[in-house]
């Protein structure tokens, strides 16, 4: 009777495997459930149930069939595998993630589960580990399509563009016609300023794929950040009719909703998106603009828990260890030993850039966009050329101290040579327009550019000290040491204090040739500001620079956080806005005060201003 069992058993599972490869999934599984309920110690059968019920969409069911394979087979690296899948298609990455973790173990030469191990750990966020489970699935499986993709898409989280376009091509020479990964390149190409291609990527994804959510959300995401409204109001339409509650979809059309000035619509769209997991980095995105929202709605109550959470989840996703502040910490402490003493001046008379610098959320990018539309000037916005220059200098004079001393006339024109050669590669310069090379924390390489360029001007943009802290936690950064550190009120003032405090020793050790501009005075009194600024830089006077807003709209992208604020007219209603939040100030405001009276903020505040209105630009 037992050997006529076993073959019954034997013949049902070999006719529900092929049912399952000629996709017959319906009778696959009900052959499969017969042969468990005609013995329910069959650990296979249980493994392949769950593996047709989860292809069937009956996740749940799934789940419980994996479940039911572990009890009789806890070592059972298939069974594993298997239970991760039904967890990730419910959602639930972290337990997807324990599984994979699990059958990696069990049979670490299984490609398969590195890859939905990365794929997963892509999902959630969690990019650094997701790359070394997707290089593992490569190493055991090279050229494999999927993991070249999701690699190229990690590598793109990181920032890490060289490497993220080379996994992405090498997809597409697989796959020429693959709509993600065309997408995918399409945000890659947009990091690196080639607006124009990266739209019509987009729009050859969109066409590949128009019943895709996830390629209508990349390509509406980068059509709201351009300003072309009605086109990306359009592909979150046709996007949300697939799929309404598709989440990067939703974020887009919260944005839409904001600058359409409809604040209430845009936070009532976002809240029912915290219901359900979400991957780290957008979940971060939906906090942080919830918090900003709420800020203008006057919630306040309800703006530093969705700022902190969605810093948090940043964080989790590109600092796990939370070693980004120290490092960036210790790189600021370092470059103020390159130059303790005394150094030559080398001023050569020959042409040198003006650096925009200042606290990252102190009106850098409303200043750069000012400059930008007076005829003499050209801004370039946060390339990085004085990166290229501190690489260079790094191997000609090594981290040691008073390095910047001991360069030589022929160093020094060797590194303003690496410069304007950096520089070629991200601007086409105009005829008689001076450069204003804008990069807020260029502030640490001071004693580095002024070395390089002792004729240059450097303009230091303030605000409020406690203004900009809630500012940098209201608004996500790129993934680097700098912007990982500010994720909370305490690291954001560690972070400030460190690099304003060097810039005060800066201007009161070198002949810095430099000016001063207060956010607030300028959004405040607007033309004469401006004024004193295009005099200092030995400019005259401009009507143009009256129109900055307009000339704003007419550039292809803003690549900073504030893109959509700089195409607004002048608002006051970020001055002083901290003080809604004072008694969270508390703690870092030790910090704080001495910048508040350097910069001359000790007296400042809401309290003692006039009622606020809108202000026009002149």
């Amino acid at each position: 009777m037992t050997r006529r069992k076993n073959v019954l058993t034997k013949g049902r599972k070999a006719a529900a495997d092929r049912f399952a490869l000629d996709g017959r999934l319906d009778e696959a599984a009900a052959l499969f459930a017969r042969v468990c309920n005609a013995d329910p110690t069959d650990v296979e059968a249980w493994v392949k149930l769950s593996d047709a019920r989860r292809r069937l969409g009956r996740h749940a069911e799934a789940e419980s069939c994996a479940r039911r394979a572990l009890l009789l087979a806890p070592n059972l690296f298939l069974a594993h595998h298997t239970l991760g899948v039904a967890l990730q298609c419910q959602g639930r990455l972290g337990e997807a993630i324990d599984a994979y973790r699990h059958a990696v173990e069990l049979r670490p030469e299984y490609p398969d589960a590195h890859y939905l191990l990365g794929n997963a750990l892509l999902a959630a966020g969690q990019v650094r580990r997701a790359e070394s489970a997707l290089r593992h699935a490569l190493a055991l499986r090279p050229g494999w399509f999927e993991a070249l993709s999701d690699l190229g898409a990690v590598l793109l989280a990181l920032g890490r563009l060289d490497e993220a376009e080379s996994c992405i091509r090498d997809a597409l020479r697989l796959q020429p016609g693959n709509a993600e990964a065309l997408s995918n390149l399409a945000t890659l190409i947009e990091r690196d300023g080639r607006v124009a291609e990266a739209l019509a990527l987009h729009a050859q994804a969109a066409r590949l794929r128009p019943d895709s959510p996830e390629v209508l959300a990349r390509q509406a995401d980068l059509l709201e950040k351009t300003g072309d409204l009605g086109a990306a109001r359009d592909c979150v339409a046709r996007g949300l009719a697939l799929a309404s509650g598709h989440a990067t979809l939703n974020l887009v059309a919260a944005r839409l909703d904001r600058r359409g000035g409809d604040l209430a619509a845009a936070a009532a769209r976002l809240e029912p998106l915290l219901d359900r997991p979400l991957a780290h980095d957008l979940g971060s995105e939906v906090h942080l603009l919830l918090g900003q929202l709420h800020d203008r709605l006057g919630n306040t109550e309800r703006v530093l828990p969705h700022l902190l959470e969605g810093k948090r989840l940043a964080a989790s996703a590109t600092d796990p260890e939370g070693g980004a502040r120290a490092r960036f910490l210790g790189r600021v402490a370092a470059a103020r030993r390159w130059l303790t003493g005394p150094a030559p001046q080398t001023a050569s008379g020959e042409e040198a850039p003006v650096f925009l610098v200042g606290f990252p959320r102190s009106g850098t990018t409303l200043l750069e966009q000012v400059l930008d539309s007076h005829p003499g000037l050209q801004t370039v916005e946060e390339k990085p050329m004085a990166a290229a220059v501190e690489h260079e200098f790094l191997g000609i004079a090594g981290d040691t101290a008073d390095a910047l001393a001991a360069l030589t006339a022929d160093d020094v024109a060797r590194l303003r040579e690496v410069y304007w050669a950096e520089l070629a590669h991200h601007l086409e310069r105009q005829d008689g327009a001076r450069v204003v090379d804008k990069l807020p924390l260029n502030l640490v390489r001071v004693p580095l550019l002024w070395r390089v360029f002792p004729e240059a001007q450097f303009i230091l943009a303030v605000r409020h000290p406690c203004d900009v802290v809630l500012s940098c936690l209201m608004q996500g950064f790129g993934h680097n040491d700098a912007m990982a550190g500010l994720v909370s009120l305490e690291g954001v003032a560690e972070v400030y204090a460190a690099v304003m405090g060097g810039w005060c020793e800066d201007a009161e050790r070198l002949p810095l040739r430099w000016h001063r501009i207060r956010y607030e005075d300028l959004v405040a009194d607007f033309e004469p500001e401006v004024r004193r600024l295009l005099a200092f830089l030995d400019l005259e006077w401009d009507d143009a620079v009256l129109e900055h807003t307009r000339h704003a709209r007419e550039r292809t992208l803003i690549r900073t956080p504030s893109y959509h604020q700089v195409t607004q007219p002048i608002y006051l209603h970020a001055r002083y806005r901290w003080e809604r939040y004072a008694r969270d100030f508390g703690p870092v405001m030790p910090k704080l005060r001495p910048f508040m009276e350097v910069f001359g903020y000790a007296d400042a505040g809401r309290a003692s201003d006039a009622p606020l209105a809108p202000a026009s630009p002149g």
